[in-house]
């Protein structure tokens, strides 16, 4: 067997058959998936439909009750029941009962009031139009007698009476009987009664709209679900499709007759069937107290149409893609393998380190464009790992003199304010020996600073790797406003709001030089012409915070979401642009962040956010 057909062959059984294979698991289970999906939606739909029809009942009962205690209603038909002729009805009952039947017209078709005598005493049903405003018609004369359920002349409480399910006209109807008591509650207490017409129809398209929002709405959308409502003979009293209603199943949908048993006899569950033209429906049903059933259904054909198609597709396109993918395979691999080989070896010898290393190919073809690839990528990267040691030489010796210009500035910046108080208060004792203190400091200062420029490696790796010590914020606050801002008070105003302490595990000097940082630009970015300088800071949680905030010339937001915390970005003439670099660098380094608000024209607000006690793993600057 030649090596292209064991190729071939274990092309077709590790690629295409695997492919295959996994098509059409992907079907089986999108199917039975999609199947779960349905049922379990027609369920839930199900029984959504029966207990909203269970509770709207329950509503239009709790309504009528109220009804029949209507005072106005009361002592209408207690006087009505003592007249020998029909009394005139009383502008409260037309208003009480008429609002009633205007607020729930849509459920019922009448509503008959008897007196104690069983005599109607009026009759509410269609509405009127009086100048385009719906109108209650009370009719009251030529009245039949109304059905009323006899137990209403011999109940002894308030109770709701509900006959069997009737075909009217306008449909299925359900008559309620309510008893009116004219004294209180007894079997032998006189009383009228209440007969309404209820139209089942509209309680069941409620429920139905209510119950068929489903949240798998791709798999049961449009025309894809159903709702019907049946009772035990077979007849249908509700669906969604209008045309079927109040039909026998039997004639209407004969494919679903066999199921009525099994709906009427076992209360839940759910069943499947096939309609005339093919299609397979999944529904489920649920029993109502009417002794009707309840069922819903979604269309499993049409659900399986997208995913069906889907899966031909894919079983098309693995077949086609194999075979080209098959046929480029024979051709590639005969006349590119051994000079891909070649190519190998010489990049493996470049990835190991042989920058001499020289790919040789003969044939001009893709390989030998791959071979003078490597060859210069060899050469260039002998070139660039030359430039690459130089450029960090020069960088780190760059940087490093940045670095120490921002620091000799801001120390320049202190002592010149000094300088400023000097000429003005020298004469105070308090103020010289300060003073003293704030010059041995400045030199301090600018005494580490050279030492970091005689030893720029050391110092950096020192200041990189300087471990923690416990101090406090509030302290170094103060002690850099002493230095700086304080000096400068007449200028400007400050206010601060600090506790008595507020302890950390930090870097002193490297926080102390943010907070240095942080002033100084507040009071550049203010300017001669003053402004206010607040300083906050206190605890957040198992953090603690300090901000420094500004009425100066603000930042746009363009500069803050491109330039601001980069080296070199400053929005000052004379800046060097590498503050707010340095207090990144340190904050986060500390485990924090360092968080900016600024508005042009209006001021700015830095807040930095450090862990009061940072775990080992942030324990370096």
């Amino acid at each position: 067997m030649s090596i292209r057909t064991k190729l071939l062959l274990v092309f077709l059984a590790c690629g295409v058959a695997p492919m295959l294979a996994l098509a059409v698991a992907n079907y089986l289970n999108g199917r039975r998936t999609v199947e779960r999906l349905l049922l379990d939606d027609a369920q839930a739909s199900a029984t959504r439909m029966a207990q909203n029809i269970e509770r709207q009942l329950a509503d239009r009962e709790l309504n009528l009750d109220e009804l029949a205690r209507l005072r106005s209603l009361r002592e209408y038909v207690r006087a009505a029941s003592k007249a020998q002729a029909p009394a005139e009805i009383p502008e409260a009952v037309r208003d009480d009962v008429g609002a009633f039947y205007l607020n729930y017209r849509r459920y019922y078709a009448a509503i008959t009031c008897l007196d104690a005598r069983k005599r109607p005493l009026f009759r509410v049903e269609n509405l009127l139009q009086t100048g385009g405003r719906a109108e209650v018609r009370f009719k009251t004369a030529q009245l039949e007698p109304a059905q009323a359920d006899e137990r209403v002349w011999r109940t002894e409480a308030p109770v709701v009476l509900r006959s069997p399910i009737e075909r009217e006209n306008y449909g299925a109807a359900l008559r309620y009987t309510i008893p009116i008591f004219l004294a209180g509650p007894a079997a032998d207490a006189p009383r009228g009664a209440l007969v309404a017409e209820l139209k089942l129809s509209a309680i069941f398209e409620e429920a139905a709209a209510d119950a068929m929002i489903s949240a798998r709405e791709e798999l049961t959308g449009s025309g894809l679900r159903v709702a019907m409502v049946l009772d035990r003979t077979g007849l249908i009293l509700f669906h969604t499709d209008d045309s079927l209603k109040y039909q026998p199943v039997k004639r209407a949908m004969p494919e679903f007759e066999p199921l009525l048993k099994a709906i009427f006899g076992a209360g839940n569950g759910t069943q499947s069937y096939r309609s005339s033209d093919g299609t397979r429906w999944l529904i489920a049903y649920r029993p109502t107290a009417l002794g009707l059933a309840v069922i819903t259904g979604a269309n499993e054909s049409r659900a399986l149409m997208r995913l069906e198609r889907a899966a031909l597709t894919s079983i098309t396109l693995s077949l086609a893609l194999a075979f080209i993918a098959a046929s480029v395979l024979v051709v590639i691999i005969n006349r590119t393998a051994r000079r891909i080989a070649r190519v190998a070896e010489g990049a493996a010898a470049i990835a190991s380190g042989d920058l001499d290393q020289r790919i040789k190919v003969s044939a001009k073809d893709e390989t030998r464009v791959l071979a003078d690839s490597f060859n210069r990528m060899s050469e260039q990267l002998r070139e660039l790992i030359a430039r690459e040691a130089e450029a960090r030489q020069f960088e780190a010796f760059t940087r490093l003199s940045a670095m120490l210009t921002h620091d000799l500035k801001n120390a320049i910046t202190s002592l010149s304010m000094l300088v400023r108080n000097m000429e003005r208060q020298f004469h105070r004792e308090e103020f010289r020996q300060d003073a003293v203190i704030s010059l041995r400091e400045a030199t301090d200062k600018l005494r580490r600073i050279v030492a970091r420029l005689n030893a720029p490696a050391e110092a950096r790796q020192i200041e990189l790797q300087r471990k923690r010590a416990p101090t406090d914020l509030c302290a170094l606050i103060r002690r850099v406003l002493d230095a700086t801002a304080e000096r400068a008070a007449p200028l400007y105003e400050i206010e601060t709001h600090l506790p008595a302490t507020l302890p950390i595990r930090a870097d002193a000097e490297a926080i102390e030089r943010v907070i240095e940082n942080l002033v100084i630009n507040a009071m550049e970015a203010m300017g001669a012409n003053g402004g206010r300088l607040t300083i906050e800071a206190g605890e957040e949680g198992d953090h603690v915070f300090f901000s420094v905030a500004d009425t100066g010339r603000g930042m746009d937001e363009e500069f803050i979401r491109n330039r601001l915390f980069r080296p070199f970005a400053t929005t000052k003439d004379k800046g060097i642009g590498l503050g707010l670099y340095t207090c990144r660098e340190i904050v986060e380094a500390h485990g924090g962040r360092i968080e900016v608000e600024s508005r042009v024209g209006v001021g700015t607000r830095f807040r930095v956010v450090l862990p009061s006690s940072p775990s080992d793993d942030q324990e370096r600057v």
